[in-house]
């Protein structure tokens, strides 16, 4: 019988400037027996010390890559991941390495697990002592706890539930809510799944998100003490940071709060902690402890906002763009069978559309092994998750689902998805749209190999036309490359980094798409109008009262003329109005206040009328169209009056 062939394991090390201890890990690392097939995959964030070649000197085994400038440590593992082709990755620092059979521990436990997206082993500093490195995620509750020196008085058997430092002796194998990145076995199947490193975490808490989003996906994290592995302890991090690694760490920590339990828990959290801080920081002053006064100090300080230098040294550049022929997205791989295109929706609250969503994705005249369709709960209330799921056992197209815990809004939400993207182009659509079969064919098709991004068309389904009719219904039809509408558009995913994406400071309805489409088009990216690549937009029927709710919800669309002047010609109807009908209604709002005293005032409100009734009607029919005329003129104010806020928000001028 022949012998079983031994296990592939590629180990993913992200290297800064520490050429003599990251050459000493690696060497232990290839140096140390185990039945695992090890491949050592070595990214260097542009050191200035020569730890590349150093490595690729002392370590001919390792297979290094010299980045041309500092990614940071998730965009750098994300790139070692498409690098990977084995079906486990161990991503390991730059200064830790492995004791004997430590992988092989890690590998078994996974495979008992079917489950666990991810193994920990026990992190041990040089000495022997060991580092706290499984923990729960952060709530309020937690930070609370600290707060009334919940530590002292719970029962034991509680706080090492909850794996908190101090009672929490890392000797059992378990279950945990998440381990630090030190040392991490991940499990391919669960990348895949999962999606990668959230790249804008620079550096600390990347580790944490990832756990949390896979817990979302119905993975586990594990850990086995059995398996060691040595960790000097941020020797990347203390050199690039200094005094402000706490205050990165804690800005990340927020973040990752702000996405995932709201910005009201994520600013409680933050000020108990600075008073748990402020608290063991009394306690160590007391006890003449002055090396725990510092570090409490620190925390205070970062958590506060007080460190200036701290705050200075948090990356705030968006991430380089990834070289124009890499791998699509984070989780590519070389050999792997990559989509051609990803097709990414955002949604909230819609689980009925979404079967019909799928069936039109599966019917694209596209090979369906060629797409990838990624949906992104953005913390329905409904049954979208449990409709998603159904859809995932039963869809011909590959379905990857990103479920948000809090909602996050659609520029963040189609963030997360074209971050999760596999191909190399994504077609953005909504939730409440069908794609025509031809739909990726011809938007694939006009992208060629230029450096373009394309706007397809967009109309209603003929069988909702009639629903146009009725009063105040709105229907969104696209016939030409304007406001690069996310509800049909194609982008290459290295564009869409080198961007950074949607800008979430985007919170409420509108802007944000076209934003995206203006910055790209700023990097020298041709704009382009598909017709043949056609999407059926739904119709909303409405009312007087949608239609006014509707209005008071475009206060971020003076960003866009603010932060792109140089559009207001192509955006705004004589550079100032954000519609046609504004102007027109501005005057016959005069007209009618001036009417009270002078009743000839009220001719001032013809142009509106004829606007209305003859030009942009708020509905067809000529009854229908005078009938609707007082509720069109109190929208087309409401509107007014929402530019009117935006332009004061955002500090320019629109109406």
């Amino acid at each position: 019988m022949s012998a079983r062939p031994p296990t592939r394991v590629d180990v993913g090390v992200v290297t800064w400037n520490t050429a003599e201890l990251t050459a000493e890990a690696l060497r232990r690392l290839v140096d140390t027996p185990g039945d695992c097939e090890l491949r050592v995959l070595v990214h260097d964030n542009a050191s200035d010390d020569g730890t590349a070649a150093h490595v690729a000197a002392r370590v001919p085994e390792a297979e290094v890559v010299a980045g041309p400038v500092n990614l940071g440590f998730a965009r750098a593992v994300n790139l070692l991941l498409e690098r990977s082709d084995a079906p486990w990755f161990f991503a390991l620092n730059s200064d830790a390495w492995p004791e004997a059979g430590a992988i092989d521990r890690l590998v078994a436990r996974a495979v008992q697990f079917p489950r666990a997206a991810a193994v920990a082993p026990l992190l041990l500093r040089p000495d022997g002592t060991v580092e706290h490195s499984t923990h729960p995620f952060p709530t309020p509750g937690l930070a609370a706890l600290d707060v009334v020196g919940g530590r002292r008085w719970l029962p034991s058997s509680r706080l090492e539930r909850r794996c908190l430092e101090g009672t929490w002796r890392h000797d059992r194998a378990r279950k945990v809510d998440w381990a630090v990145g030190a040392a991490l076995l991940m499990r391919r199947a669960a990348v895949d799944a999962v999606g990668p490193f959230d790249e804008r975490f620079f550096m600390y808490a990347e580790d944490l998100e990832w756990c949390w989003r896979a817990s979302r996906h119905g993975w586990q994290v594990h850990f086995d003490p059995s398996a060691v592995v040595r960790h000097v302890g941020n020797a990347s991090g203390t050199r690039r940071f200094g005094a402000g690694r706490a205050a990165l760490e804690v800005a990340n920590v927020h973040r990752f709060l702000c996405d995932t339990r709201g910005p009201a828990a994520a600013v409680s959290y933050r000020a108990l902690a600075a008073v748990s801080g402020a608290r063991q920081w009394a306690a160590a002053r007391a006890r003449r402890d002055a090396g725990a006064a510092h570090h409490w100090r620190v925390q205070v300080r970062a958590q506060t906002g007080l460190d200036r230098a701290a705050r200075a040294c948090v990356p705030t550049a968006r991430p380089a763009p990834r070289p124009a022929d890499a791998p699509g997205a984070p989780g590519g791989r070389p050999g792997a069978d990559l989509p051609v295109v990803s097709v990414v929706v955002a949604t909230r609250g819609r689980a009925a559309l979404l079967p019909r969503l799928v069936a039109a994705v599966e019917a694209q005249t596209v090979a369906v092994d060629d797409i990838e369709l990624v949906v992104v709960d953005d913390a329905s209330p409904d049954e979208t998750a449990q409709t998603l799921a159904r859809l995932g056992r039963e869809a011909k197209v590959c379905l990857r689902v990103v479920t948000l815990g809090v909602q996050q809004g659609r520029a963040a939400a189609r963030n997360h998805g074209w971050r999760a993207a596999r191909a190399p182009v994504v077609a953005f659509t909504d939730d409440d749209c069908v794609p025509d079969p031809d739909w990726l064919a011809a938007g694939l098709a006009c992208l060629e190999d230029a450096p373009r991004l394309v706007v397809g068309r967009t109309e209603p389904p003929e069988d909702q036309r009639a629903l146009a009719a009725r009063p105040f219904g709105r229907l969104l039809e696209v016939h030409a490359v304007r406001f690069y509408e996310t509800c049909n558009i194609f982008y290459r995913r290295r564009d869409l980094a080198a961007v950074g994406g949607f800008d979430e400071r985007y919170r409420t309805w509108g802007g944000e798409d076209t934003d995206l489409g203006l910055r790209v088009v700023g990097t020298g990216v041709e704009a382009r109008y598909a017709p043949g690549a056609l999407v059926h937009h739904d119709v909303s029927p409405g009312s007087w009262a949608d239609a006014l709710r509707a209005a008071g919800r475009g206060v971020d669309l003076g960003r866009v003329v603010a932060e792109h002047p140089e559009a207001r010609g192509t955006l705004l109807h004589r550079q100032l109005f954000w519609k046609r009908t504004h102007p027109t209604a501005i005057v016959a709002a005069a007209g009618l206040v001036a009417a009270m005293w002078r009743p000839r005032a009220l001719a001032l409100v013809a142009p509106w009328v004829y606007h209305r009734v003859v030009v942009t009607p708020a509905c067809p029919g000529p009854r229908r169209r005078v009938v609707a005329l007082p509720g069109a003129l109190v929208v087309d104010l409401a509107e007014v009056a929402t530019m009117a806020r935006s332009s004061i928000r955002h500090r320019t001028v629109i109406l």
